[in-house]
């Protein structure tokens, strides 16, 4: 599926994205570029991300030949909140206001935030019309460009800001690129209804509320610990979690986009109880996927960090991200597999309760004297995560008619053991290029034999029957 694509180039653009940034800047110039980056996330969520949202439930193919409004509303909306944003922005810098950062970089950061609030509206767009190539050029040429841009900023000029700066470039070109292709019509301010919007806000509220405190977590939890240990040492925490968090927020979106379409098909067509059953298999799809990267980049980080990691972050690198992946892992599957149950039934006020709880979590624990030291922030942060999670789960299966099968959910788990058993004693004995291909080879090829093997999913069974109606289809050969 084209729609796959984008997110195998994501993820490890992703990747080689933050350690070229890191090992440019350095720990204390990348300290202060990730809290930049941090109030762009906060900009894009708290602002922006409900027209990705209401985009996502709202628009279709049948939307856009029977509802116009409902795009014409989005388009207005989007470029309402951007010019104002934009004037905020100025009368700000204008005025003097004191933001304890500095101009040029806080300026960089919010319009950064603009641009990937649009990014990512126009991505639900393209994906909500099922236009899976243009999606694909979207996300290929802004992280190219990215790279391009971003890297070689921090490589010539060693300053956040422009790094910032030429991240927002590469927005900007992707989004001209296919402009032509995910537009419906011209911007018509006639077209837009206020009670439409009206409805996109009462949805998306409590999901911005929420999304908007998963945000915060990671900018007060750096700001804080650059305030108590330095700015090298919130550099430090940074790269792991920003890499965390891309990798593992990449592949949320990704999930997300080829599961909740297809359950909101079956939600249009064959009614909710059907759309229901979808999620409860889809819960396993996520796990069978989240779980082996989690695990599996947690017993490779001594070959990852030795191999890949600047030299100036090694020893951190590792000790945070250890601590930090669970909660990657559990905010992977909350958004992909149980807010699913939420968006179908327009219900989105648990969102806010569970992040708030998580939230009030973070708190105690950064305040707290349960953990000392810098780690304390990273746990803090993973902590809240968990927290959330397990809410936002227990109140999804509550409402869900069917659960998950058990016995897919025992073999995901089997194979992960297997693979751990496999991929762990290979840790610290041979070169780090060597051992990092054998871990990932080998635990690839143990879990996926083992999750084929006892015909998890009926996976094997679909791949037979793939494989037999494609043998099939070929014309046969004349006999000599």
């Amino acid at each position: 599926m084209t729609v796959l694509l984008p997110f195998v180039i994501n993820a490890g653009l992703n990747f080689v994205l933050g350690l070229l940034i890191a090992y440019c800047l350095g720990p204390a110039a990348f300290g202060l570029y990730a809290i930049g980056a941090a109030i762009v996330v906060l900009v894009n969520t708290a602002l922006l991300d409900w027209l990705r949202l209401s985009a996502i439930r709202f628009y279709s193919l049948t939307a856009r030949e029977k509802q116009p409004e409902i795009r014409a509303t989005l388009d207005l909306l989007a470029a309402g909140i951007s010019i104002a944003l934009s004037g905020l922005l100025v009368a700000a810098i204008v005025a003097g206001i004191d933001f304890r950062l500095p101009a040029m970089l806080l300026a960089a950061a919010v319009l950064g935030g603009m641009g990937a609030g649009l990014f990512d509206y126009h991505g639900a767009i393209a994906r909500a019309r099922f236009l899976d190539a243009a999606y694909a050029k979207l996300i290929i040429v802004k992280n190219l460009l990215a790279l391009i841009l971003m890297v070689g900023g921090a490589w010539i000029t060693r300053d956040p800001t422009t790094v910032l700066l030429g991240g927002l470039l590469s927005v900007a070109v992707a989004l001209l690129l296919v402009r032509r292709a995910l537009a419906d019509a011209p911007l018509s301010v006639s077209a837009a209804r206020k009670d439409v919007a009206w409805t996109f806000l009462l949805y998306s509220l409590p999901l911005i509320g929420s999304n908007a405190i998963y945000s915060l977590i990671p900018l007060i939890n750096r700001s804080l610990l650059a305030g108590a240990h330095g700015f090298a040492e919130a550099g430090y925490f940074s790269l792991a979690s920003d890499m965390g968090l891309k990798l593992f927020g990449t592949l949320a979106s990704t999930l997300e986009i080829v599961l909740l379409r297809e359950v909101i098909r079956l939600d249009e067509h064959r009614g909710r109880p059907a759309a229901l059953r979808r999620i409860a298999e889809n819960i396993v799809v996520v796990l069978m996927v989240t779980l082996p990267i989690a695990v599996g980049l947690w017993l490779v980080l001594p070959a990852f960090e030795r191999l890949l990691v600047p030299e100036s972050f090694r020893g951190h690198f590792a000790s945070y991200m250890a601590i930090l992946l669970p909660g990657f892992a559990a905010l992977t599957i909350s958004q992909a597999a149980f807010i699913p149950v939420f968006l179908l039934g327009k219900r989105t006020g648990i969102a806010p309760l569970a992040t708030g709880l998580g939230f009030a979590c973070n708190l105690l624990i950064a305040f707290g004297g349960l953990v000392s030291g810098p780690p304390r922030y990273a746990y803090a942060q993973a902590s809240a995560f968990v927290v959330a999670f397990v809410v936002t789960a227990a109140a999804a299966l509550r409402a869900m008619p069917v659960w998950p099968s058990l016995r897919d959910l025992l073999c995901v788990l089997f194979a992960l053991l297997l693979m751990a058993l496999v991929v762990w004693p290979l840790s610290g004995r041979f070169t780090a290029p060597v051992e990092l291909v054998l871990q990932v080879a080998l635990g690839s090829a143990v879990y996926a034999g083992v999750v084929l093997g006892l015909n998890t999913m009926r996976l094997r069974s679909k791949l037979m029957l793939w494989r037999a109606m494609r043998g099939k289809g070929r014309p046969s050969q004349p006999s000599s």
